[in-house]
């Protein structure tokens, strides 16, 4: 009766410890926005500290809600979204999710025949850090041909089926239009804030 305990102590010394819980894993981290990552010039004597951003620079845009040839007319005005970063220096210049806007330059309506229409628009300007940044850049898109859908409709119908029309151009929300930086502009990482631009010399 003695021994019991005994051996009973004997084999819970030689038991190996048990293994310690596994770490914990890191909570997930949330996705780095995309950014684009400009090379800039060297900025003027006489602005120290401010970045350069350069004419040309390529600036994402997002069409927000869809511009169609039923819809628009030249002149209309239609919003983008900033879809990446613009980064000079390691500074963003030009964030995601701001705002710009285009304009429509050109609607031609969709006939028969399937014959499709067609939607012409420009970029005018991104807002970013309480400055408009004039931008460059053209899209037309042009609705799908109804040939396929005329000839089918032929067979069918006969001679009215040449009153079959295309389909109407558009711009679809979520379409990304390219823009591009239409002049230098001069950015100051203390302020936060584009240098304002320098008005027309007069002639």
């Amino acid at each position: 009766m003695i021994l019991l305990p005994a051996a009973a102590l004997l084999l819970a010394q030689a038991a190996p410890p048990s293994a310690a819980p596994p770490p914990a894993a890191p909570p997930p981290t949330a996705p780095a926005a995309p950014q684009l990552v400009v090379a800039a010039p060297a900025a003027p004597a006489d602005r120290p500290g401010a970045v350069v951003l350069p004419r040309q620079t390529l600036v994402r845009l997002m069409v927000l809600n869809e511009v169609n040839g039923h819809e628009a007319k030249p002149g209309t005005r239609f919003v983008l979204r900033v879809d990446e970063n613009v980064l000079v220096g390691g500074t963003i210049v030009i964030p995601v999710g701001a705002k710009a806007w285009g304009e429509v330059t050109e609607v031609t309506q969709n006939k028969a025949l399937g014959k499709p229409g067609s939607v012409g628009a420009r970029l005018l300007y991104v807002e970013a850090n309480g400055e408009r940044v004039p931008l460059a850049g053209e899209e037309q898109s042009r609705g799908n041909a109804g040939g396929d859908k005329v000839a089918m409709a032929s067979a069918a119908f006969g001679p009215f089926a040449l009153l079959t029309k295309g389909n109407v151009g558009k711009l679809k929300a979520g379409f990304i239009f390219n823009g591009y930086v239409a002049a230098d502009r001069l950015f100051d990482p203390a302020t936060g804030k584009f240098v304002p631009a320098d008005p027309p010399s007069a002639p």
